[in-house]
């Protein structure tokens, strides 16, 4: 098992309601924290960009019906949990192979896309 922990999560939306989803890892020993490239994957996760769309919509304080919005929220609540535990299984089987710091990072998209790269091999 490795000793790199995630430290840092940044979500970026592109110019659509997809988002990019990164986490900097590090390990505690400096010899060994040697910054590497970014790891690129991209999923279809539908009922996640759709909730992160409406968080976003709130943020720029666009209008949407919160109600509706905690109904949809509730009503896909199994899926939306399905979907994060996936990228968390993609992020948790890339700390286990890293040995040193780095980023991972994901686009999430509601359909599915081209992988970017993958150096996960």
């Amino acid at each position: 098992m490795s000793n790199v922990k995630p430290y840092k999560i940044i979500i970026e939306w592109s110019d659509t309601e997809d988002f990019y989803f990164s986490c900097d890892y590090a390990h505690p020993d400096p010899e060994k924290a040697l910054k590497k490239t970014p790891v690129h994957v991209s999923r279809a996760l539908p009922f996640m960009t759709q909730a992160m769309a409406n968080v976003l919509r709130k943020l720029r304080k666009e209008h949407i019906s919160f109600p509706l919005f905690l109904v949809a929220l509730a009503f896909n609540h199994r899926n939306l949990l399905h979907e994060i535990d996936q990228l968390l299984m993609l992020l948790h089987h890339h700390l286990e192979k890293e040995q040193g710091s780095g980023t991972f990072s994901c686009l999430i998209s509601s359909q599915e896309t081209t992988p970017l790269s993958s150096s996960h091999g």
